[in-house]
């Protein structure tokens, strides 16, 4: 003979499993949510997996720091996915570089900030083969930078924006004839 506690035994085991699997389920859905918009640092939607570089004190603390660069530089979700690839690439060394150069630029005023984002604003508007152009004339440069003397160096940190464009430009043509 079947007792009358047994069938409530069961369906009050019942009840107790449906709101357990509702919490569980409930907290997946809220952990995949919370890994999906993780707070993003630095640059171009990377986070922070960055174990292996060091981020300067002082930067930290600086104002405004970490940047909001992700909105300020309006990335579209592709090149977002583009720079996380790429950064997971790079060797420790170069992020190293990179993470130090946005601290220099997270330390800047906020109106030499805007400068540098329109700037790339500007830029971003101009017509992919002239960004390429552009692109390699710059990294040409920067090589050069790499090859200029101390002295010249203090010399063209010395200068402003438009006299130093003057006599790199000079230099430039010194050595290697137009430009």
């Amino acid at each position: 003979m079947v007792s009358r506690r047994e069938p409530f035994r069961g369906s009050r085991i019942r009840r107790l499993w449906r709101p357990l699997a509702v919490c569980v389920s409930t907290a997946f859905l809220f952990a995949a949510v919370a890994s999906a918009l993780a707070p993003k640092m630095l640059i171009g939607g990377v986070t922070a997996h960055t174990n292996d570089i060091m981020v300067p004190g002082a930067a930290k603390a600086a104002p405004g720091a970490p940047l909001p660069i992700t909105g300020l530089l309006r990335l579209d979700p592709r090149e977002e996915r583009g720079n996380a690839v790429r950064w997971g690439e790079l060797p420790a060394a170069e992020r190293q570089s990179l993470l130090e150069r946005y601290w220099r630029l997270a330390e800047l005023p906020p109106d030499e900030q805007q400068k540098f984002f329109d700037a790339y604003q500007t830029f971003r508007k101009l017509p992919q083969d002239r960004q390429d152009r552009l692109r390699d004339r710059a990294r040409k440069l920067e090589e050069f930078m790499k090859t200029l003397s101390p002295q010249d160096l203090a010399m063209l940190k010395g200068m402003n924006d438009r006299q130093r464009a003057e006599r790199l430009l000079q230099l430039w043509q010194a050595r290697y004839g137009t430009w």
